[in-house]
């Protein structure tokens, strides 16, 4: 099936550019440790003595983090801000490579420099910025028209109910149908991005309705693929926790055994990403 070949072209696509994935691994790696220094040291200042995050450390307790929380909160709150605005500029960082990386994945030539691949990933940025506010528009949308029902659905039945178990499944079900439709959109978003590249559009708000075309018009071999990739996502998380729950952060050699391993896993997470990518265009190329 042609959902199949194109997962394992994903992969050996990925293989193929793995001088781009580790450009973005440390580009990403250096970023992070530059926040992360800020926060142990501003962190460290605050807390002194405490032995609360040690607790933490080999295992959560809600207790332990409460009181942490109440007595810090002075210091954690500003950072929590800072966290969320590299969040921002994460996924800003994000859209600009995926330029980069969908133009290397949809050109014949497999010679591509560094430098060609920063270009590219410039010249598409503002038309892949663009394109992800309608997509984030459209999620908001999804989100209300999912959620007002469900709530509207709560709040009629009131006490009639007998079991909180009626309003877990209801919320239940609203989480899954909005997870589907999140789904469906970031596909869309995934595929308009391939449009854009492969036809050079520089509208992206046509070119989005299109890729809607293109997902709907192939729902079966699309979604197939994308959940060939979430299985092993899955995989891999399944793996790490599996690494995370036997081998645990109780001294030196095991916190610097699990840095490395989650290291491991970022450079995984990556290459999953790229192997998408890969596979989608190898998707569209054989459909077209």
């Amino acid at each position: 099936m042609k959902f199949i070949t194109s997962y394992f072209s994903g992969l050996i696509s990925a293989l193929k550019n793995i001088k781009i994935l580790l450009v973005i691994y440390f580009i990403a790696f250096i970023l992070a440790l530059i926040i992360a220094s800020a926060f142990k040291s501003a962190i460290a200042n605050a807390t002194g003595s405490s032995m609360a995050l040690l607790t933490m450390l080999k295992d959560f307790d809600y207790s332990t983090y409460s009181n942490f929380m109440h007595l810090f909160r002075d210091t954690i709150s500003p950072l929590i801000k800072v966290a969320f605005l590299f969040g921002i500029f994460y996924s800003i960082f994000s859209i600009f490579f995926s330029g980069g990386i969908i133009s290397k994945l949809c050109k014949k030539s497999g010679r591509t420099s560094l430098s060609i691949f920063w270009a590219d990933s410039w010249t598409y940025l503002w038309r892949f910025l663009r394109l992800f506010f309608y997509v984030l528009i459209l999620q908001i949308i999804v989100a209300l028209l999912v959620y007002l029902p469900v709530g509207a659905i709560i709040g009629s039945i009131g006490d009639s109910v007998q079991s909180e178990a009626t309003y877990f499944y209801i919320v239940l079900t609203g989480i899954i149908i909005h997870l589907f439709l999140i789904t469906i959109l970031v596909l869309v978003s995934d595929y308009a991005k391939i449009m854009i590249v492969n036809n050079e559009s520089f509208r992206p708000f046509r070119t989005m309705l299109r890729a809607f075309a293109f997902v709907f018009r192939h729902f079966f071999s699309v979604y197939s693929l994308n959940i060939l990739y979430i299985l092993t996502g899955v995989l891999l998380f399944i793996v790490y926790f599996f690494l995370d729950d036997k081998i645990g952060m109780t001294s030196g050699f095991t916190i610097f055994l699990m840095f490395l391993i989650q290291q491991l896993f970022i450079i995984c997470r990556l290459f999953l990403k790229i192997s998408i990518y890969g596979g989608e265009v190898a998707l569209v190329k054989k459909i077209s």
